[in-house]
């Protein structure tokens, strides 16, 4: 590789080094430069060095004629696959890459993320033979996105393998993919090559080399100053010097642009006439312009590809596809040729077009399929209106499924908006109600989908349909929700034989509308109902067995990590296919994190939502994700971050009515960061809003109203103990309804907050003592520290000094655990106002945290992080500790630490 390549020693040297690491772990280069830079070349070189090393190679160099054909990427580099591979995989696994090959005839469906994790495991079992796997990309911004897609999830899983991912990009080509894999990329393992300019030396070699001469001195840099350095523009610069291509082979070298894997024989076959092929094909591999590869030809570069497609005559252009059509084995590919054809409406084209979206679907590819359904509709004779509404709404739910939230909303609402009454127009609204809810326009939603309803009068099994997802979305009124869940039942059971989806997804509706009334978590009332697989088209959900609400309905239960998992798994399916429903999946996974007490995990995933979000349109991202963002960041002290975040979403909510709810974390956030700067009447007013917004709804269950817990603080530290009381007595009403015991310890840690504020001691000590039982073992671990926090306020007032310091330095170890610097800093001034002898002067409140981490393990290092000291410091500290303890070593304290049951004892 080092000397084949003109002008590149230092480019080919990062190559070099590239590939010659064997860690196994995966690392990954991207070349990135403006279009002819040598990018193209220098992969090959990359590609050829890795063979000579006895390397596996894998690679797909796709062209901009393949962006809308599905998994044309894929297949390319899956090609590469020996038979060895597929005896290390399990049967099913390898008969979905078969059949993508087309190796193998198709039995019945398969879903896409089936197909991605069948590439995956072949991947996988190709490097797994230990030695590197080289993955090489060229011309990433040419790559169908279902190859894309399926290449970006299996990366991902290759970050434990000694996996070589080479990609080839344009410099100003924002790929979002690229920007994906680079993610997941381990530190320090991505490497950048920019090729550089070159000079008007080695430019003469290269002109020499391609052409056989080279212009004199003088003509060679001026051509250089041209060119900029740029040794593909140079290469056709000087080609102007040199006659044009004799019309035989220009007319054969347009044929092969035309189709997506041309061949001496099917150019043979599109033009019969021409003379001489065989000839024609060599002079345009002479001149750089096509070479052949394993029976097939490809452009020499896809901008020779683009160029000889884009002079080919109008009217050749559609007999050359019309010809084209009639060889495609592959139903994609027959009817992009077709609809390339002929501008003019065709109902057999429309049809095949149709079709092949389906197809396209199927396989994986959303935007492919949205592009063909495009097609489909400006195809489809005005006579066939029905037919044209139901493409058209197929349109619009695959834009969404492939991202493009503003334009499923236009494309469904335009199409809403002109159908007469009656089933197509309410399946219209139905699929906007959808969209426009996962865009975070709840009020909006529930208008179509009571407009839905009406359509679909005498239709009871599409009915139920509309009432289930409804109610789903009706959350600001919750008796709505309720019956609209119980008409769905009942519209179920007008049907003979009701569809066992409908069916399910009714009856999990109802679950949920009795869990928001306080009813309780009934998750055993789906038992048994267990519809087989399916995937309808067009497609109706993502969360086909009901994930959305079993993973939200066990994080609720307490069950938090069996929770995240069910919607992990989601998203997982998600990411495949229909990412615009992403940002709504990671917001709920960042609200299990919130209880869970995992902070810095909820403002990664809610980060990423208002990310994924911008992506499909939603410029701020969705008020609910953004919300949820702000309580993160509020509970990791960062104030001001958390304050912005969610008095932009708050503001947004006063000019556009149609968020409604969706403003509920945002006006939580505002009452956190109030109640961390002190401000108890600002986090009061807040406060009081959720409040009042929650339960004008008509929620009554309590862990949907946890927030409860904070009022009652906010308003105890204000003074108003009354109002604290109605909000306490009704907290209590609905956690013993609901029988949960985080409700149950929520209710109890408020009651020792306003027995506190009265000065009844008591009793506050055992509600609070009551609270701390009740979450013993639960998953709740900020919780949990904010009521040791409480006791140990009670029992200091109570002056119980050894109980109340116990208290608080378990609350401060376990505020430290969390990263919540705010809350860790309001417990080290409780452990200050502990009185203490003067002659004995004690641990200070950051040396008991200290002390507490060391017992617990922890190098110097470690606690330095976390309680934000240098390890020198720590040092320091700790010396000061053993010597008021009388101990000379993290054995002696352990064992001192043990003997005190728990709590570093006083010097």
């Amino acid at each position: 590789m080092a000397h084949s390549i003109v002008g590149r020693a230092d480019e080919v040297a990062v190559l070099e080094r590239f590939i010659e690491d064997t860690d196994p772990v995966l690392r990954a280069i991207v070349i990135d430069g403006e279009a002819g830079i040598g990018k193209s070349t220098l992969l090959g070189s990359l590609t050829d060095s890795a063979r000579a090393r006895g390397l596996p190679v894998l690679e797909c160099r796709p062209s901009r004629s393949e962006t809308d054909l599905s998994y044309v990427g894929l297949t390319d580099l899956l090609a590469g696959l020996d038979h060895g591979v597929f005896q290390t995989l399990p049967g099913p696994q390898a008969r979905v890459i078969r059949t993508i090959l087309r190796r193998e005839e198709p039995e019945g469906q398969f879903d896409r993320l089936s197909l991605y994790i069948a590439a995956s495991a072949a991947i996988r079992a190709l490097g797994g033979q230990g030695r590197p796997l080289l993955l090489a990309v060229d011309d990433a911004q040419w790559l169908d996105r279902p190859t894309a897609r399926a290449l970006s999830f299996a990366v991902r899983r290759l970050v434990d393998t000694a996996t070589r991912l080479a990609v080839v990009q344009r410099t100003g080509e924002a790929l979002e993919w690229v920007a994906e894999l680079t993610r997941a990329v381990p530190a320090g393992r991505l490497d950048r090559l920019a090729p550089a300019p070159v000079g008007a030396g080695d430019l003469s070699r290269i002109l020499r080399r391609a052409l056989g001469w080279a212009p004199a001195w003088p003509r060679t840099v001026r051509i250089a100053e041209l060119s900029g350095g740029n040794p593909l523009y140079a290469l056709e610069l000087a080609r102007a010097r040199i006659a044009k291509l004799p019309e035989r082979v220009r007319r054969v070298v347009e044929t092969a642009s035309i189709l997506r894997t041309p061949t001496p024989a099917l150019l043979a076959r599109l033009e019969p006439a021409a003379p001489d092929l065989e000839a024609s094909l060599a002079h345009a591999e002479q001149h750089g312009i096509l070479a052949a590869e394993r029976g097939q030809l490809r452009f020499c570069h896809p901008i020779l590809a683009a160029a000889a497609y884009d002079s080919i005559p109008a009217g050749r252009r559609r007999r050359l596809h019309r010809a084209a059509a009639a060889l495609a084995g592959d139903l994609e590919e027959r009817a992009l040729h077709l609809a390339r054809a002929d501008d003019a409406p065709d109902a057999q084209v429309a049809l095949a077009l149709a079709d092949a979206a389906e197809l396209a679907w199927r396989r994986g590819a959303p935007s492919a399929a949205a592009d063909l359904l495009r097609l489909a509709c400006s195809r489809t004779p005005p006579s066939e209106a029905e037919t044209l509404a139901v493409r058209r709404i197929a349109f619009g739910r695959l834009l969404y499924s492939a991202g493009d939230a503003p334009g499923a909303l236009a494309e469904l609402q335009s199409l809403a908006d002109t159908l007469p009454v009656g089933l197509t127009r309410a399946r219209a609204l139905f699929h906007l109600m959808y969209v426009t809810r996962l865009s975070g326009q709840l009020g909006r939603a529930i208008d179509q989908g009571l407009q839905a309803i009406e359509n679909a009068a005498g239709h009871p099994q599409f009915q139920a349909e509309v009432y289930e997802l409804l109610s789903r979305v009706s959350d600001n009124d919750i008796e709505r929700k309720l019956a609209l869940a119980r008409s769905g039942i009942a519209a179920v059971q007008q049907v003979a034989d009701p569809d066992p989806h409908v069916l399910f997804h009714a009856r999990a509706a109802l679950v949920e509308a009795e869990f928001y009334t306080g009813l309780g978590i009934h998750l055993e009332r789906l038992d048994g109902l267990n519809p087989p697989p399916r995937r309808d088209f067009p497609p109706v959900r993502t969360a086909v067995a009901g994930e959305d609400l079993i993973g939200r309905l066990l994080t609720y239960d307490g069950r938090i990590d069996e929770g995240l998992r069910v919607l992990r798994g989601m998203y997982e399916r998600a990411m495949v296919e229909n990412r615009s429903v992403l940002p709504a999946i990671l917001g709920w996974m960042a609200e299990g994190e919130i209880m869970a007490g995992r902070f810095h995990a909820a403002a990664e995933l809610t980060r990423e939502a208002i990310e994924r979000a911008q992506q499909i349109g939603a410029p701020g991202g969705n008020p609910w994700e953004v919300g949820f963002h702000a309580v993160a960041l509020a509970m990791l002290g960062r104030l001001d971050e958390a304050e912005a975040a969610a008095t932009g979403v708050v503001t947004m909510a006063q000019a556009d009515p149609g968020i409604d709810l969706d403003q509920a974390p945002a006006l939580l956030g505002l009452g956190l960061v109030a109640l961390a700067r002190g401000r108890f009447a600002d986090a009061a007013a807040h406060l009081r809003r959720l409040d009042h917004a929650k339960h004008e709804a008509g929620i009554r269950e309590p862990r949907l109203c946890a927030h409860a817990g904070d009022l009652i603080d906010a308003l105890a530290g204000v003074g108003e103990l009354a109002e604290a009381a109605v909000v306490l007595a009704r907290l209590d009403a609905e956690a013993r309804s609901c029988a949960g015991r985080w409700p149950l310890a929520l209710a109890a840690r408020g009651e020792a907050v306003l027995c506190a504020a009265h000065g009844e001691l008591d009793p506050a000590l055992a509600s609070v003592q009551r609270a701390l039982a009740l979450l013993a073992n639960l998953p709740l671990a900020f919780e949990h520290a904010r009521t040791l926090l409480l006791a140990g306020q009670i029992h200091r007032r109570r002056r119980e000094k050894a109980l109340a310091r116990k208290a608080l330095t378990e609350a401060l170890a376990a505020f430290t655990d969390l990263q919540t610097p705010i809350w860790a800093e309001r417990t080290r001034a409780e452990l200050a106002r502990i009185p203490q002898r003067h002659s004995d002067p004690g641990l200070t409140p950051t040396e008991q945290t200290i002390a507490q981490l060391a017992v617990r393990g922890l190098s110097n290092r470690e606690i330095a992080d976390r309680v934000f000291l240098s390890p020198k410091t720590v040092e320091v500290n700790l010396t000061r500790i053993y010597r008021k303890l009388g101990v000379r070593s993290r054995t002696a304290l352990a064992g001192l630490f043990a003997d005190q049951r728990g709590t570093v004892p006083d010097a």
